[in-house]
C-alpha cells in the first residue's frame, strides 16, 4: 500500500470546453503536444476572434456545462436571470450550440476546436497544470472557502496528494532551467509558477468578485516560498500551481489516478533541502498548553505540537500566524503575531487583545487542551540583529507583540547591540509584559524601555501624554541615525512615521506594521468595471472601482513594491499619467509628489480608464 507521505496523483480534471466546467476522469492520455487529450479542445470566440472566457465575461460563471466525452454530448444550463433553462447538444454540431450561446451571452459566439494542442493559456508550456491538495486546502484556510470552491476558482488539471502545501514549488527553478519529474510513466518538465488572472477572486458560480482577494493572496503567497524556491520566478506573487511541458516521445502515455510522483532531476546548484535562515511554511493543528492574563483585556496563549514534539515550523522574530476559527457554520480567518522567541522551539505564543469577533472567540473558547488550526509563519516585519548593531522599537498598545518577539530573541542570545523600546499605552494597567520588560531591562543594560501613558492614574510617576517628537528625541537623542520599527494602530503608526521624518530619520530606515484600518473608506455606491493600463510594462487589468490600483497591478502581473497596505509606509507610490482616481489616504506624500501625479497605489481606486507609469 502506498504511504500517505509519498506524493501521488489524486485527481485529474479535464476542461473539454475552455472556461466551462470540468470532467473528472480516472485516467488521461497525453498528446504529442504535451496537452491532455480533450483538455480545452474546444473554445468560445466572439466576433473579434477573442476568447469568451471568465477573464472577459463574468456571465461565464453562471453557465453550467455537463459533457460526456464518450457520447460527445454537452448539456448547457443557464443559471442567470435570462431563463434559458437547459438544453443538450452534440459537441460536434456547432450551429445549434452557437445559437444557444448567442442567446445566452447576447452577442454572436462561435465554437472552435483544436484537437492537437487545445487552447492553453500558456502555449510555451501546454502541458497540464499541477497543484497540491495541500495548497488548495491552505488557500481555502486563507479565505474561509471550502476546498471544492478553491478548486473551481483555480482550475488546475492535476492534483498531488501526500505532500504539504506548496510542495509543487519544487517543480520549477531559475529562468532558463526546468525540473524533470515523473507521474506514473509520463515524464514532465516543470517550467514556472502559473500567473493567475481575474477569475480566482470571483465566486465560481455567480461571478461576484472579492475586491480584496488579490491583495490578500499575494501578501500570503509571498510568505510561502521555502528554501528550494527561487524568487527570480516571482516578479509578483499572484502565482500558484505549475506550468509544464513534455517532449513528443511522451505522447500516447496515460496518467492514472494513484500514480506515484517523483522528482528525477534537480538543476545543478539547487537543493530541495531547506535553506538556512528561511522560515518554513506549515499548516495544521496546534494544541493550547496554557493561557495567562497579561492585562484585563489581553491574554497570551501558549501553543504546542499535539504530539509533544517541537512546533513543526521555524519562524523569524516578528512573523505572524493565520488562525482558522470555527463560529458555527462560519470559519473566521484571523492573523496574530507570534510573541515568543524563535529560540524556544518547544512552543510558540500569541498575545491577543479582546476587541473584536475573532479575538473574542479566542478569549471565550480556548482553554488548555483546545486544538487550534493555524498556518504560517508569514510576514516581513522581522529583525534578527544580523544586519544592524542597534535598533529602536516604537509600539502602541498591543502593537508590542511582534516587537516583544524580537526583544526576547535578541536578549535571549545576548545580542550586544543597543535596543530602545518606546512604548505608549493608555493607562499603567495596559502595559503588556510589564514585569518581563522590567526584568529584561535589569538583566540586559543595552535594553532601555521608555514608557509614556496617556491616561495615568495617581500612582504613575513616569512620562505622561501621547507619543511626541519631544519624547522620542529625549528617549533616543541619536534617533536620526537609528533603524526604527513601528507597530501599532494605523493612526498611531502614521503619526510616529511623520515624527521620525521631522527628526531626520531616513524613510529607508523605518519599517512599519499597522493594524486597525484607515479612517477613510473605499468608494461607496455601485461598483463599475474600470480599465487600468500600465504603460511601461504594456499590461492592463479590468477591476472594480472599489479595487485599488495595487490590486489592478497584481492582477495584471505588474511587480510593484508595497509594504503596509495602510497608506503609511509610502513604498507603493506610482504615477498616474491619465484618468481619474479616488483616494482614501495620501498624507505621506509631499505636495510636490502629489502635483507630479504620484499616488499611493494601495489607497487609490480607479474612477474610469486610468493610465499608470509602470
Amino acid at each position: 500500500m502506498m504511504s500517505k507521505r509519498e506524493p501521488f496523483l489524486s485527481r485529474i480534471l479535464i476542461f473539454p470546453i475552455k472556461s466551462l466546467d470540468p470532467v473528472e476522469p480516472r485516467l488521461a492520455r497525453v498528446l504529442s503536444s504535451g496537452a491532455l487529450e480533450h483538455d480545452r479542445t474546444w473554445a468560445l470566440f466572439d466576433e473579434a476572434g477573442k476568447f469568451v472566457n471568465g477573464k472577459r465575461h463574468a456571465a461565464v460563471h453562471r453557465l453550467r456545462s455537463e459533457i460526456d466525452i464518450d457520447t460527445r454530448a454537452v448539456t448547457l444550463r443557464d443559471e442567470s436571470e435570462r431563463g434559458l433553462g437547459s438544453e443538450s447538444f452534440s459537441i460536434d454540431a456547432a450551429p445549434p450550440l452557437e445559437n444557444w450561446l448567442n442567446a445566452y451571452f447576447g452577442f454572436p459566439v462561435s465554437f472552435g476546436k483544436n484537437g492537437d494542442l487545445g487552447f492553453p493559456d500558456d502555449t510555451d508550456s501546454p502541458g497540464p497544470t499541477i497543484i497540491s491538495v495541500g495548497t488548495l486546502a491552505e488557500i481555502g484556510r486563507w479565505f474561509g472557502l471550502p476546498i471544492d470552491e478553491v478548486r473551481r476558482r483555480f482550475r488546475t488539471n492535476l492534483e498531488i496528494d501526500g505532500v504539504p502545501p506548496f510542495w509543487e514549488d519544487r517543480l520549477f527553478s531559475a529562468p532558463g532551467t526546468t525540473v524533470k519529474f515523473r507521474i506514473g510513466d509520463v515524464i514532465f518538465e516543470g517550467i514556472n509558477p502559473c500567473q493567475r488572472c481575474v477569475v480566482p477572486p470571483r465566486d465560481p458560480l455567480t461571478g461576484e468578485s472579492d475586491d480584496t482577494f488579490v491583495r490578500r493572496f499575494t501578501e500570503l503567497r509571498a510568505r510561502t516560498l521555502p528554501g528550494w524556491s527561487t524568487r527570480e520566478r516571482f516578479n509578483h506573487f499572484y502565482r500558484v500551481a505549475i506550468n509544464t511541458r513534455t517532449h513528443g516521445d511522451q505522447g500516447g502515455k496515460v496518467l492514472h489516478v494513484g500514480d506515484s510522483v517523483e522528482i528525477l532531476e534537480v538543476p545543478a546548484g539547487r537543493s530541495t533541502e531547506r535553506a538556512p535562515h528561511v522560515a518554513d511554511f506549515w499548516a495544521g493543528d496546534l494544541v493550547v498548553e496554557s493561557t495567562r492574563d497579561e492585562t484585563a483585556t489581553v491574554k497570551t496563549f501558549r501553543l504546542r505540537h499535539p504530539g509533544g514534539a517541537d512546533i513543526p515550523f521555524r519562524f523569524l522574530p516578528g512573523q505572524f500566524l493565520t488562525l482558522s476559527l470555527d463560529r458555527g457554520a462560519e470559519v473566521l480567518q484571523r492573523c496574530y503575531t507570534i510573541a515568543s522567541s524563535p529560540s524556544e522551539p518547544g512552543f510558540c505564543e500569541i498575545t491577543v487583545k479582546r476587541e473584536g469577533l475573532g479575538s473574542g472567540l479566542l478569549h471565550e473558547s480556548l482553554a488548555p487542551g483546545s486544538h487550534l488550526a493555524v498556518s504560517g509563519p508569514l510576514g516581513r516585519f522581522t529583525f534578527d540583529g544580523e544586519n544592524s548593531d542597534e535598533i529602536v522599537f516604537i509600539a502602541g498598545g498591543v502593537g508590542i507583540t511582534p516587537l516583544m518577539s524580537k526583544i526576547r530573541y535578541l536578549t535571549g542570545r545576548n545580542w550586544q547591540g543597543r535596543i530602545d523600546l518606546i512604548y505608549s499605552v493608555r493607562t499603567p494597567r495596559d502595559i503588556i509584559f510589564r514585569d518581563e520588560l522590567d526584568a529584561l531591562q535589569r538583566a540586559h543594560p543595552a535594553l532601555k524601555v521608555h514608557l509614556t501613558v496617556t491616561a495615568p492614574d495617581e500612582g504613575w510617576t513616569g512620562a505622561r501624554g501621547r507619543l511626541s517628537e519631544t519624547f522620542i528625541r529625549a528617549a533616543v537623542p541619536d534617533i536620526a541615525h537609528r533603524t526604527v520599527h513601528i507597530c501599532g494602530p494605523t493612526a498611531m503608526a502614521a503619526a510616529a512615521q511623520q515624527m521620525l521624518h521631522h527628526l531626520g530619520v531616513e524613510a529607508s530606515h523605518i519599517e512599519i506594521e499597522a493594524f486597525g484600518g484607515n479612517a477613510n473608506v473605499a468608494p461607496t455606491g455601485d461598483a463599475v468595471d474600470c480599465e487600468v493600463r500600465f504603460v511601461k510594462s504594456g499590461k492592463e487589468a479590468v477591476v472594480s472601482s472599489r479595487a485599488t490600483l495595487l490590486d489592478a497591478a497584481l492582477a495584471a502581473g505588474v511587480g510593484l513594491d508595497y509594504g503596509c497596505r495602510a497608506g503609511v509606509c509610502g513604498r507603493c507610490k506610482i504615477r498616474v499619467i491619465a484618468g481619474e482616481v479616488t483616494i482614501d489616504c495620501d498624507f505621506v506624500l509631499t505636495p510636490e509628489q502629489k502635483d507630479s501625479g504620484l499616488v499611493l497605489s494601495c489607497q487609490s481606486h480607479p474612477a474610469g480608464t486610468v493610465l499608470i507609469d509602470a
